[in-house]
């Protein structure tokens, strides 16, 4: 009786255990869903979160993909496993509209940390290193968050990546020179510090006498953050600050068409529209001759997809905090980078491409 009783819990442990095992592997086997949710007029934004969806493709080709611009937490079907991968204040909005279930990781991908942010509890961040200090290492002990470091900020700016863009659009085919106006910067407590139009014009005043000097073609674009309003870049409307950047270099005898071409980045007209913008094919021009891009020292993105494929040079502005000092200080001193405009020569920056930082933080975000 007590041998068939035995017989039994045994038998009964087994089954159990045997269940549990098939469970757990059916569950592996399931297709990883991801959401990528972020703010589509937000271009910074929207790369960070497509770096991670990219890489998760690559090391997981089976996984469920969701692209899911400006989308609610309430779009979002979380009832299973499943990853979100977000950024910026549209992420941490995102987060905080509701409860997010358990079994659900999320990844806030972000430049620099906001305080809003102190809040937040039990997900993954990715940001820049130089951008953590102890503050943010004691919030995230207590608050059970798990940062995970990167080299500048995530991005989608790679050499292959630039192969088949069309460059038609540019005319000046043999410039080596690329120049990105500054924009305003979003400061960690909401503020905003602002690139002004002095600051454009000091800028022309330099990038004229370097042209004059050297001879070298110029191709320069504005950013989505460049003379920031609510009119600025839609329905073609030309922004202040660059207005006032072209109107010192004309005045400084440079001609349109011959030492410099300009193109105005613009918003897309329909909603979830991709913005209008040639940074890419000035890049790609800029790097088949050989040259390097001027870069402003408060886009800690634009500065991080240029290390990856290109020389730069860096040049300060009234739109930078101390973290974009910090940062722009310790790639000057490395010569990772050279200083605008008090060295632009080539010769002075060991370019060398960092590894893609969007394998580490895929692989922490996935292996726990």
């Amino acid at each position: 009786m007590i041998n068939n009783m035995l017989s039994k819990n045994i038998f009964a442990f087994v089954f159990l255990v045997a269940i549990s095992f098939l469970s757990a592997s059916f569950a592996s086997d399931l297709p990883l869903k991801v959401y990528a949710a972020y703010d589509s007029s937000k271009v910074g934004e929207a790369a960070m979160v497509n770096a991670v969806v990219n890489e998760i493709k690559t090391s997981r080709p089976y996984a469920q993909i969701m692209d899911m611009p400006n989308a609610s937490l309430n779009n979002l079907d979380l009832a299973e496993q499943s990853t979100i991968v977000t950024a910026g204040q549209f992420g941490i909005d995102l987060i905080k509209s509701g409860s997010i279930p358990a079994h659900v990781k999320v990844l806030l991908c972000t430049h620099q940390w906001f305080d809003v942010m102190s809040d937040l509890h039990n997900i993954y961040i990715t940001m820049p290193e130089h951008a953590i200090d102890e503050a943010i290492k004691s919030i995230a002990v207590t608050n059970h968050l798990t940062i995970i470091p990167t080299l500048g900020v995530l991005h989608t700016m790679h050499k292959e990546t630039l192969d088949a863009e069309d460059t038609s659009v540019i005319h000046l085919r043999d410039a080596k020179v690329g120049v990105i106006l500054g924009g305003d910067a979003e400061m960690p407590d909401g503020s905003w510090k602002v690139f002004s139009i002095e600051n454009a014009r000091n800028l022309a005043e330099e990038v004229a006498e370097f042209q004059k000097v050297t001879g070298c073609a110029l191709l320069i674009t504005n950013g989505p953050r460049t003379g920031k309003s609510p009119t600025a870049h839609r329905n073609g409307e030309l922004d202040l600050v660059s207005s006032a950047f072209l109107t010192v270099l004309q005045a400084k005898g440079l001609k349109k068409g011959e030492a410099f071409e300009f193109f105005d980045f613009q918003f897309g007209q329909q909603p979830n529209q991709k913005p209008s913008s040639a940074l890419k094919a000035i890049i790609k021009v800029i790097l088949d001759n050989k040259g390097f891009m001027i870069v402003p020292g408060e886009s800690t993105t634009s500065i991080s997809e240029m290390l990856a494929i290109m020389p730069a040079a860096i040049y300060k502005n009234d739109a930078m905090n101390a973290t974009h000092e910090r940062y722009v200080d310790q790639l000057v001193q490395s010569n990772i980078v050279a200083s605008w405009p008090e060295a632009t020569d080539q010769a002075l920056m060991r370019y060398t491409p960092p590894p893609r930082q969007e394998i580490a933080v895929v692989s922490a975000l996935l292996s726990s």
